[in-house]
């Protein structure tokens, strides 16, 4: 097992930590470790995004302006007719 220091300068973030990983069954240590664990797992997952999003992404695959005029239209007689 290595060793890491942290230093937190908040006292009341200590203390909150302290008090949630005694409530918890757990140590700080075992605390930060999962959190750690957590974020490491989420970084490793591939982000899938919809068509719509990604065409955002690409600046020159964003709509004209006819474009998001004609969407725009079809929104509004969508919530007209609800």
């Amino acid at each position: 097992m290595e060793k890491l220091t942290l230093s937190i300068k908040d006292p009341e973030l200590i203390a909150w930590a302290k008090n949630y990983a005694k409530a918890n069954n757990v140590s700080v240590s075992g605390l930060f470790e999962s959190h750690i664990r957590a974020i490491m797992e989420f970084d490793k997952k591939e982000i899938i995004l919809s068509p719509e999003l990604q065409n955002l992404r690409d600046p020159g695959q964003r709509p004209t302006e006819k474009e998001i005029e004609k969407h725009l239209i079809q929104r509004r007689k969508k919530s007209v007719k609800a």
